[in-house]
C-alpha cells in the first residue's frame, strides 16, 4: 500500500545531575527521577568530609545499567526500548528500528527530538540508508480503499513504484481506522508503510525536510 508519514512528540533528553557539594557537618545527596531512560552511567563515588582525621562516611551511588532491549513480536511490544536509537550515526536523521517498532527523530546535536512507537512490518523496507524524497499533507491508497495524513516518503516497495513512508494510521472510506493506537509498537502492518498516531505523524511531518536521512535498522 502507499506509505505515509508519521510523527510523535518526544520527551526532552534527560541529563544527569551532579550531586551537590556536601556541607562540613552534614551530607545530602540530591537525586532526581528522569521521566525517561537515560544513557548508561558509571557509578560515582562521593567522599564525605572528615571529622578530625577520620572520615564521616563514604557513599557510593550506583546507577543501574539499562536492560537489554527485547524485540517486538506480533503479539507483544518491544521491551526496554532505549532513549537513544541503536544506530551508530550522528547528526540530523530519522531512525526506524524494525526490531523495536520505534522511530526516532534526531537533531544536528545528536539529541532525541521525538521518539514514538509505530506499526510496520519486518520485511520492508529493507535495512539501509535512505533520503526523504517527497511529502504530502494527505494521501491514500485506492486499492485498499484507505486515506491517511502527513505522508513522508523515503523508499519504495518491491515493485519499485509504490512509495513507502511515515504517515498516520490509515482510515477506510467509511472512517474506520485500519487498526487502533493500542497496536502501535507491533509489526502487524500489511503494507510497507510506517504508521503512527495522528499527532505523531503531524509532528514528524512538520519537523522533517525533503533530503533528510532515514536510517532503517534490521528486523529481529
Amino acid at each position: 500500500m502507499v506509505l505515509g508519514l508519521a510523527s510523535g512528540a518526544m520527551l526532552p533528553t534527560a541529563g544527569a545531575e551532579e550531586p551537590p557539594t556536601p556541607a562540613a557537618t552534614s551530607t545530602s545527596v540530591a537525586t532526581s527521577t528522569p521521566a525517561v531512560t537515560t544513557p548508561t552511567q558509571e557509578p560515582a563515588e562521593i567522599v564525605v568530609p572528615s571529622v578530625g582525621d577520620k572520615p564521616v562516611a563514604a557513599v557510593k551511588l550506583a546507577v543501574a545499567k539499562p536492560k537489554k532491549p527485547k524485540p517486538a513480536t506480533r503479539e507483544r511490544k518491544a521491551k526496554n526500548v532505549p532513549w537513544m536509537p541503536l544506530d551508530d550515526g550522528k547528526g540530523r536523521r530519522i531512525v526506524y528500528d524494525k526490531a523495536l517498532m520505534t522511530v526516532w527523530a534526531m537533531n544536528k546535536k545528536n539529541e532525541v527530538v521525538y521518539r514514538f512507537p509505530i506499526v510496520g512490518r519486518w520485511d520492508r523496507p529493507v535495512m539501509g540508508k535512505y533520503r526523504i524524497f517527497s511529502k504530502s499533507p494527505s494521501s491514500g491508497n485506492p486499492n485498499s480503499r484507505v486515506t491517511f495524513d502527513h505522508m513522508v516518503r523515503f523508499a519504495f516497495g518491491n515493485d519499485g513504484k509504490t512509495a513507502i513512508g511515515f504517515h498516520s494510521i490509515p482510515r477506510y472510506y467509511d472512517g474506520k481506522p485500519m487498526h487502533s493506537t493500542d497496536q502501535l509498537g507491533l509489526p502487524v502492518a500489511t503494507g510497507g508503510c510506517v504508521r503512527m498516531a495522528p499527532e505523531a505523524a503531524e509532528q514528524l511531518y512538520e519537523w522533517s525536510k525533503v533530503g533528510d536521512k532515514v536510517v532503517v535498522l534490521p528486523s529481529p
